[in-house]
């Protein structure tokens, strides 16, 4: 931790007590990272984050592989006619290793862009107790389990302190939330993968032609494989949509055969072992990283990241960290719903601090 701060988390969930909670959907992510070019002034104001923690997911999975990060080839097959992709627009390609687009001989059936870069996956499980685990023990940042309903409630708490609001969806100064950001219901499953299968050590995207997604994610350590995804929005269902799996199911039955078990019948079938929703906390406008005083208290927002926390958490941490010295004020940090996405790192220095907002990585 940066000397002279002291850092504390205040979290109503956490990676050591909270991963079987629906609304912990840090947990239920994939995860990987996969870019796409901006398609908006916020995208395009926004992608910057995931290149600078891309960065740092090359230093830690070199440091510590127990994190569970890994580096593997990304794959991208867009199966339907895209100018964005096609001309490699701002946002796509920008700082990623060994980027090559696809020839058309290398394409799959009916895919009419592909592209292929060096990219991470990780354990999202795992990575956030990993994370709690260093900032407790290496950075002695103190980590209290709280709810509370408002950033007034904190500072009554924490008084002449900084907050950063770090609440997925931007809990405001005297309750409810912004107003601007909204929910993205994800699905996936968990799938146990056959021996050899080829996508230990790739991760492959296809966005079909009517928009959906379809998708494969490693998670390391003997995670199993997460094959996905959907998106709805403003839906809070935490059940698993029966359709949606069958979609799912008959999707990367497809796209993603070798991923398939033979049962005792000599049947292929994907081994299920569960289903996971999640809530990705967006926002209209896109992400909101910026100083706001009320009162004389001063507060630093970061949140709406959807579903890209993991993606943007380093980048996102380091402008925040950026504000913060430029207002040399003194440091706290508050998650009130620590739901993640989105996943949102934290912290200082060399130890950042994930806040998972949201994490499904859902794409």
């Amino acid at each position: 931790v940066l000397e002279g701060y002291k850092v504390t988390i205040l979290s109503s969930l956490l990676p050591s007590t909270s991963t079987k909670n629906p609304l912990y959907t840090s947990a239920w992510a994939g995860a990987h990272f996969r870019p796409f070019p901006s398609k908006s002034k916020a995208e395009l104001r926004d992608y910057p984050l995931t290149r600078s923690s891309y960065k740092k997911f090359v230093e830690l999975a070199a440091k510590y592989p127990e994190s569970s990060i890994k580096f593997v080839e990304g794959y991208d097959y867009i199966e339907k006619h895209d100018p964005l992709y096609e001309n490699i627009s701002t946002g796509y390609a920008e700082e990623l290793t060994d980027f090559k687009r696809l020839p058309e001989n290398e394409l799959p059936n009916n895919v009419k862009f592909g592209a292929k870069y060096k990219t991470y996956v990780l354990n999202a499980p795992v990575y956030v107790q990993f994370l709690e685990r260093k900032l407790r023990m290496e950075s002695n940042v103190t980590i209290i389990q709280n709810e509370v309903s408002s950033l007034k409630e904190v500072l009554e708490l924490y008084p002449h302190s900084t907050v950063v609001n770090c609440t997925g969806t931007g809990l405001q100064y005297n309750g409810g939330y912004d107003a601007d950001s909204y929910k993205i219901r994800g699905q996936t499953l968990l799938v146990r993968p056959p021996k050899g299968n080829p996508y230990f050590n790739k991760t492959v995207t296809h966005q079909m032609a009517n928009g959906d997604w379809s998708f494969v994610i490693e998670r390391p350590l003997d995670g199993g494989f997460i094959l996905g995804g959907t998106k709805t929005l403003n839906s809070l269902d935490s059940r698993p949509d029966e359709e949606q799996t069958k979609s799912l199911l008959h999707n990367g039955e497809k796209r993603f055969p070798e991923l398939m078990i033979t049962d005792e019948n000599g049947e292929k079938k994907f081994d299920v072992l569960g289903v996971n929703v999640g809530f990705r906390p967006a926002r209209y406008g896109g992400v909101r990283i910026e100083r706001e005083v009320i009162k004389s208290h001063s507060i630093v927002h970061c949140y709406g990241f959807g579903g890209s926390g993991y993606e943007m958490s380093w980048g996102a941490a380091e402008k925040v960290i950026d504000i913060i010295q430029t207002s040399k004020s003194k440091l706290w940090f508050m998650s009130f719903l620590f739901i993640i996405l989105i996943s949102l790192f934290y912290g200082v220095s060399y130890y950042f601090l994930e806040l998972s907002l949201f994490k499904y990585n859902f794409l």
